[in-house]
């Protein structure tokens, strides 16, 4: 009995990593960008960056840019807020392309 309890873990084992590698891409798609007044040109420090469906989030930095990574399948929707600022949703199909987003102020 033990030696048949111990062929079907041997069994049980490919399918396990088999059926993961179908659910995880092989990499993470790496999202990059800056994220600007619109009005002024200014970058935006602290604004918050986001991936709907997802919990992937960054906060840019003093520079304004920020970088995400996902194991998402692209296309996502990114969304950026900021306090001072109207919320942005910007659809991400190419992950390669530096995202340049310019935020309209509130008024």
């Amino acid at each position: 009995m033990r030696s048949a309890n111990h062929k079907s873990w041997l069994i049980a084992l490919p399918v396990l990593i088999f059926n993961t590698s179908e659910i995880f891409p092989g990499r993470p798609s790496t999202i990059e960008g800056a994220i600007t007044n619109s009005t002024t040109g200014r970058q935006i420090e602290n604004a918050y960056v986001y991936i709907v469906s997802g919990e992937e989030e960054a906060l840019t930095n003093a520079k304004g840019v920020f970088t995400i990574s996902t194991w998402q399948q692209l296309p996502v929707t990114l969304i950026v807020e900021h306090p001072t600022f109207k919320q942005k949703k910007i659809r991400i199909i190419d992950a390669s392309q530096y995202q340049l987003i310019k935020l309209d102020p509130k008024q």
